[in-house]
């Protein structure tokens, strides 16, 4: 199996202990081979889990594992689910790689219950690492990683924090994945954690629905979950 593979089999258990216990309902985009979502409908005993995953060979993968795939781009993809259908949302690693995560969050916003969560993990080019890469004119693309030559979007917590609350979303920053080296740990010591921000690789987030958008929005109808 290639490193590619790999990555589309991968089971975020980073992401998966955020995921509250009440969730009936589950949207995975950016599925992959459905590994993540497979494990919460089993171990969490979900009722329905969908996938939507971009890379036609994935997402056939996934549809032996999951309810219903969608096989196509979260810009482009028209779901066939009314307003208010999932409880839970999974955006792992996936808002950097659009063109306009901004729109993407608004149209699944809609797709959530009032009390539903979405569930984000976002790499952070705030890194220490990527800010000397710029100090020392080094700022290329990688193959994966916070520079992943195929992220079109990069964020800061700060800019984090914007993405959702300009798209109508209370956020909470919930966890954050961090370099763990000696040398992390020993420039930690000596700037007394004035360096342990700079040492975030991915912040993950849980956003809710600002609740005058959600009452504005929402409708309660019963619907097939895959057409």
């Amino acid at each position: 199996m290639h490193a590619a593979d790999d990555y589309y089999h991968l089971v975020r258990y980073d992401v998966v202990e955020y995921v509250p216990n009440y969730i009936r309902r589950l949207l995975d985009v950016g599925c992959g081979a459905g590994c993540t979502a497979d494990y919460l409908k089993r171990v969490r005993g979900i009722e329905t889990v969908i996938g939507i995953e971009y890379v036609p060979h994935a997402a056939a993968e996934a549809a032996q594992r999951l309810d219903c795939v969608h096989t196509g781009d979260i810009e482009q993809i028209e779901l066939p689910y009314p307003d208010g259908y999932f409880d839970c949302i999974l955006c792992a690693d996936v808002l950097e790689h659009l063109r306009d995560p901004w729109n993407v969050l608004r149209r699944l916003r809609r797709l959530l219950t009032p009390d539903g969560v979405l569930i984000a993990s976002i790499p952070n080019i705030r890194h220490v690492r990527v800010l000397a890469k710029i100090v020392f004119n080094r700022f290329e693309y990688e193959d994966s990683g916070i520079l992943d030559q195929t992220h079109l979007r990069f964020f800061t917590r700060h800019t984090i924090e914007q993405l959702f609350t300009t798209t109508g979303y209370d956020v909470r920053f919930v966890g954050a994945n961090r370099s763990r080296s000696w040398k992390f740990t020993l420039l930690n010591a000596v700037t007394f954690g004035l360096a342990r921000p700079f040492s975030i690789v991915q912040y993950i987030v849980k956003a809710r629905p600002e609740r005058e958008v959600a009452q504005s929005t929402y409708t309660q109808t019963n619907h097939e979950s895959c057409i």
